[in-house]
Order: C-alpha cells, then structure tokens, then sequence
C-alpha cells in the first residue's frame, strides 16, 4: 500500500510542482592552491546604485574591488586584465554563468592569456562561494567606510595587513610575501620580504577548510545523481513548476543540463527534482516562435494599467 502511494505520488504533477525545497547535500570544496593567485573567483556586486567587480585570491584570500562603468564583457575583461598584469594570470579563473562571464570575448581571453576558466551552476551562488565571501565582506567594508566618512581603500589596505593567524599571517603576507606599509605603524622588518612556508599556509588552508566542511555537511545528505533522458521538474522562486528532461550530465560536480519548453537551462542538482511523471512533449523552434509571437499579441492588445497619480 504505501509503496502504491509513493508510486502515484510520484505521478502527480500537482504534488510534485509544490514540493518544498530539496535538502542540501555535503559541501564540494575546491583544490586548496599551493600558490598565491594560482586559484582566483570573481563576481559583480551592486552598491548604493553602483557596480563593482570583485576579484579574490584563494591562497591569499586578498581581494581586489573596482568601480564599472558599464557591465559589459570588455569592461570586465579590461579590469582583469589590470590585476593579471600586476600579479600575474592565474592558472583557474572561477565566476558565474553572468553574461559577462559567458561571452565569445571572454572565452577568446581566457584562451588568450592562458587560464581555465570554471563557471558554478546558475541560481546556486554557494558554488562560487569564494567569491561569495569576498562580495559580502567588500560590501561590509564600502558601507562602514561610507557611513563612518572614511576611505574606503585605506580600510581595505589595513584589512589586508591583519594576520589572520600564525601560520597564515596576512593576507599581503601571503600574495606580496611581506606587510604593506600604511598609516598604522609597523615594525620595520615585517616591510622587508620574509616568504611564508607554502606547505603550511596549504596544509592550515585545508585544515581550516575541512573543518567547515564537517560542520555544514552535519546536516547535509547527498541527492541520486541523475541520468540523460531522465524526466525531472526543475525548480523556480515558484517552485518546481517547470517539466523537462535531463539532456546532459555535465562535467562539473552535481550540474546538469535541462531542457524545459523547448529551452535548454544549467542547473545544480539541488534544483532539479526527478519525477515519474509522462516526458513532456517535444517542441520545435517553431512552436516556440509560435509561442513567442501569440504572447507578444495579446500583450500588445492589451490594456495598460491605469498608472496612480501623486499629488505634490
């Protein structure tokens, strides 16, 4: 009886289109890096109207932040390019799937100038966590600096000489091999260069890592991978109300490639639900365009909404 239940369950459109959200499974950690700005993550960040480019060095966990005037692809690439022609280019570039990411521009750049470029799944930041953390800690710096009238980039200099321990130190100690000079006096022989030990900054990175790893996967349990041609509800703010099939496993941990009304989407497994339900049916291009076309005509027809006045 109550596997004919579950069966039926796994049947019903209405039941599965409203199901909460799927547990969240143990935590993949990137490699921890051997090298200061071996590994680095980047993302944009939106403040008091302004965007911002946010680039994190793993190893180092120093991070660089810069004003855009425009989000397009040649102005991200442009202020990559001014850091990798300062400390160099990274063996593995991390982002999301941002348009700007995504490009033939920016695939040609990668290609360029020599290094891998790895994208986390769409709607899932934690992927991209490192450059999660830093988004939110420059947002914290730029706001206290805002609000208690300071400047923003001696703050930042002064967060980069904190130690964080005594086997990490700093995060310039880390990157430069040596602290920054700035308004906060310092002893002079922490100016001078005094390489750390590679190894132990990797061996604590891993430990430090590990650690959070034990206690986020505490309450985490991993998901049964998916197969191609698989029928699946891939999750929305809505919940999972849209009907696709798997179409491709790929190659990066726990993401897939779904195909839904004739549209295809990158999604992480978390967002993906499997369903016994019929496949939904096949639609060509030209049923999309159909699609497209018949909503664009009932918009156009359309009344507009009466728009509220205010009165001054």
């Amino acid at each position: 009886m109550t596997a004919d239940i579950t069966a039926e369950l796994l049947t019903c459109s209405v039941c599965n289109s409203t199901k909460p959200h799927q547990q969240k499974e143990p935590l993949t950690l990137y490699p921890v890096p051997d090298l200061p700005w071996s590994i680095v993550a980047t993302d944009m960040l939106e403040w008091r109207g302004q965007n911002y480019l946010v680039l994190v060095d793993s190893y180092s966990g120093w991070y660089e932040i810069d004003l855009l005037r425009d989000t397009t692809s040649p102005a991200v690439i442009r202020k990559l390019k001014r850091h990798f022609s300062v400390h160099g280019t990274p063996h593995t570039l991390i982002s999301d799937n941002a348009r700007q990411y995504t490009s033939q521009q920016f695939k040609d750049f990668a290609k360029q100038w020599d290094f891998i470029h790895v994208t986390s799944s769409p709607e899932f930041p934690q992927s991209n966590g490192l450059a999660e953390r830093a988004v939110r800690s420059a947002k914290q710096l730029m706001e206290k600096s805002h609000r208690d009238g300071t400047d923003v980039f001696l703050n930042l200099l002064n967060l980069r000489n904190i130690p964080r321990d005594p086997t990490l130190g700093s995060p310039a100690q880390r990157l430069l091999s040596r602290q920054t000079r700035s308004t906060i006096p310092v002893n002079s022989k922490l100016l001078a260069p005094s390489p750390k030990h590679a190894q132990q900054v990797t061996a604590q990175l891993f430990h430090k890592r590990m650690t959070q790893k034990r206690y986020y996967d505490a309450s985490s349990c991993p998901l049964p991978p998916l197969t191609e041609g698989q029928v699946v509800r891939m999750q929305t703010p809505k919940g999972y109300n849209h009907l696709g099939t798997v179409k491709k496993v790929n190659k990066e941990p726990r993401s897939y490639t779904v195909q839904c009304n004739g549209r295809t989407y990158r999604r992480n497994r978390r967002h993906i639900l499997p369903v016994a339900e019929p496949p939904p049916p096949q639609l060509t291009p030209e049923d999309i365009d159909s699609q497209h076309t018949t909503t664009c005509a009932q918009d156009c027809t359309s009344p507009a909404p009466h728009s509220p006045q205010i009165h001054l």
